[in-house]
């Protein structure tokens, strides 16, 4: 038996996939006429591998442009993959929206041309100049024109669906952001108001394919699967929450908070077990499984307020106000009424405080380096989030110290390997004997 080698030519260009074929012949022949039979030829197809991926604007379909600047820059992005030389036309385009439409060569200039993306480059910039005029009754710029790609080659690179990115002329683009926000926020709560409790317990239960911005469809991953079989059981649960338009909203405010106090009450409970089997101190349970258990919800919604808002306002806000409920509303409340309780029984109300000022001095300096951190950052990078990757990792790590070294030294306190103050352990309590 033999075998027959062919190298192959590889490249970074798409191509369509090419055939080519292999005869056997006999050498003594001079003509090389091929050997009879069905078996002594065979073809080849060469696949082309190459993805050159799928052409999108990084606005996603719309963006503001402040009047007073004279060039608007848009991003055309190149997504999934870029895998050789491509194209794409781009050309401006007249908006139909009545007295807001803008006009070429009078509210901006017309501009068309060919964007050239080469081997692994991801982004090409469309510029556009704005005319500046005059605006003499103090009116606010108002107008809207589109930005147009199309003509993707070669033919095997995608166009996303939203081509056209629309873009507005405004004066005042804060004002217009938020009014914009505002408006997306009342159609989600109409579109909440749909929602029925028989929906909630299907949105609980089902998982399925989804539609990306693309059309595309995307499919389930394996951990989209495992995280939903684990995390099914809370997702009945709270769907047993009233729909969030009942009532004005406040049905499902009230049972949400009951829901969450109870989960908590219950992973407390549990946290506080697990360190009385493995012989920790509850002040130790409390800083480590409690903690944990209980800032892992407001974990995660800081994530997702991360991913989806443009700036960090919301993922550092829900943070710190978060902590806030759980040391002013969550300590205070119930000393409130543990007080009254006891007060109205004529008894005294202790609680010993063993390791609590060094515990709290120890949270207020790596709070004042976290916050110097973010100031940093704000300076350097110009936003709390994001950045480089080295950046990104090096704030990672110094918070995470922080919060080992707040754990190590307030643990160490409590087991008396060091002292603040010269304070002695306290007696035990009823609970910590036990």
């Amino acid at each position: 038996m033999g075998e027959v080698s062919i190298k192959i030519v590889d490249d970074d260009n798409w191509e369509p996939d090419e055939d080519f074929y292999v005869e056997l012949y006999d050498p003594e022949s001079a003509a090389k006429e091929r050997l009879p039979g069905e078996d002594t030829r065979t073809r080849i197809t060469i696949i082309d591998d190459d993805r050159p991926g799928i052409l999108a604007f990084e606005a996603k379909g719309q963006t503001k442009h402040p009047a007073n600047e004279r060039e608007c820059r848009l991003k055309v992005i190149r997504l999934h993959d870029s895998d050789g030389q491509i194209t794409v036309k781009y050309r401006t385009l007249q908006i139909d929206k009545s007295s807001r439409t803008a006009t070429p060569g009078k509210d901006y200039e017309h501009v068309e041309g060919e964007l050239t993306f080469i081997h692994r480059e991801s982004e090409k910039e469309i510029v556009i100049p704005i005319i500046q005029r005059e605006n003499e009754n103090n009116e606010p710029r108002d107008e809207i024109f589109g930005v147009q790609i199309y003509d993707a080659q070669p033919a095997a690179v995608k166009i996303s669906k939203k081509d056209t990115c629309i873009v507005e002329i405004v004066t005042d683009a804060e004002t217009k952001k938020q009014a914009e926000a505002l408006q997306q926020l009342l159609e989600r709560i109409n579109q909440q108001e749909k929602i029925t409790w028989g929906q909630q317990f299907k949105n609980a239960c089902m998982l399925h394919p989804t539609k990306n911005e693309d059309g595309e469809i995307e499919d389930i991953s394996g951990m989209d699967a495992v995280l939903h079989f684990l995390s099914i059981g809370w997702k009945v649960l709270f769907a047993c929450v009233p729909p969030p338009h009942y009532l004005g909203g406040w049905a499902c405010f009230v049972v949400a908070l009951c829901f969450i106090g109870v989960v908590t009450a219950v992973v407390g409970e549990i946290a506080n077990l697990m360190g009385c089997v493995i012989f920790l101190k509850p002040g130790v349970t409390a800083i480590t499984f409690v903690a944990i258990g209980t800032s892992l919800p407001d974990t995660f919604a800081s994530k997702t307020a991360a991913q989806e808002s443009r700036y960090a306002d919301s993922a550092v806000g829900n943070v710190t106000g978060s902590n806030s409920v759980n040391v002013f509303l969550g300590l205070g409340l119930p000393w409130v009424i543990a007080v009254s309780y006891y007060g109205a029984r004529n008894e005294p109300f202790e609680v010993p405080s063993k390791g609590l000022d060094l515990s709290v001095m120890l949270f207020l300096i790596c709070s004042l380096v976290g916050i110097v951190v973010l100031i940093i950052r704000r300076i350097a990078v110009k936003g709390e989030l994001g950045g480089s990757t080295a950046g990104r990792a090096a704030s990672a790590v110094i918070f995470v110290s922080l919060w080992l070294f707040y754990v190590i030294m307030s643990t160490l306190a409590q087991y008396n390997i060091i002292k603040f103050g010269g304070e002695e352990e306290p007696a035990a309590a009823p609970a910590e004997a036990a």
